[in-house]
């Protein structure tokens, strides 16, 4: 996939396509809480090894290897205890913040980790651009993990309906300037604190499998990586034209004058 190039628009199409397939998927499963039906069908239809991007590096290559052990794992006619726990970790990941692991971007980003702050609008103006809203923010915010993943997915999708490989360096820097920043974090403590290996595994998994796109946009768009610093300079930059007092315009009769 990494020699993919922009002048082959077919398997550009079809890479576009597989990656947002795997994108929603894994949004799904960061959205739903798991059923013993639903481990079954992932069993059966080979996740993760069925991944675009599963044996793109090594690493991750060994995050989906120990996903899939875990998932093989599991006993063929799953006991009530394990579906238990499995619903108490998504309890504690994604509802509850019992991990201090919080699955919206602002937290991760803002100052004094509260939700709903500048990250999150800054998400919706990404939105917006394209003419999307979330459905209802209030159960999941406009910067919550999955809604970024989908974002990504859908700027994929239309880059594969329009062959036109602009909405990749979208992606690009969307990935770079909220889903990559606090991403890895995200799973690393999810990863250290949950009960289950199935959600330490997965939440691993998905910043990999990011991290590893991210790399294949380079190659293909040519819209470089910055650095952290280099994404903090630029955040920040933004943060302050937001926050700069708007020149007043005078309208005669609309005020007192000289």
């Amino acid at each position: 996939m990494a020699s993919i190039n922009l002048d082959d628009s077919l398997l550009l199409t079809q890479f576009c396509r597989l990656l947002a397939t795997d994108l929603r998927l894994l949004a799904d499963l960061h959205a739903t809480e798991l059923t013993k039906e639903r481990l079954q069908a992932l069993r059966e239809m080979g996740f993760p090894e069925l991944l675009a991007l599963n044996a793109n590096t090594e690493v991750l290559q060994l995050a989906s290897q120990e996903l899939m052990t875990c998932l093989q794992g599991f006993p063929a006619e799953l006991p009530a205890s394990l579906l238990d726990e499995l619903a108490c970790d998504f309890a504690d990941i994604y509802l509850n913040g019992k991990f201090h692991g919080s699955p919206n971007e602002s937290v991760w980003i803002d100052d004094e980790e509260l939700t709903c702050q500048q990250p999150m609008f800054q998400v919706r103006e990404w939105y917006a651009k394209h003419e999307l809203v979330v459905p209802n923010w209030r159960k999941l915010m406009d910067d919550h993990l999955v809604n970024e993943l989908l974002f990504v997915a859908y700027l994929l999708e239309k880059t594969a309906n329009e062959q036109n490989s602009l909405q990749l360096t979208e992606a690009a820097r969307f990935m770079d300037e909220h889903l990559l920043r606090w991403l890895l974090p995200f799973a690393q403590r999810v990863s250290a604190r949950c009960t289950t290996e199935f959600y330490g595994a997965l939440a691993l998994l998905t910043a990999l499998y990011v991290d590893e796109l991210r790399d294949l946009l380079a190659s293909i768009t040519g819209e470089l990586r910055p650095s952290q610093e280099e994404i903090e300079a630029r955040m920040k930059a933004k943060t302050l034209a937001a926050v700069q007092p708007q020149t007043m315009r005078y309208f005669p009769g609309s005020s007192l004058s000289w």
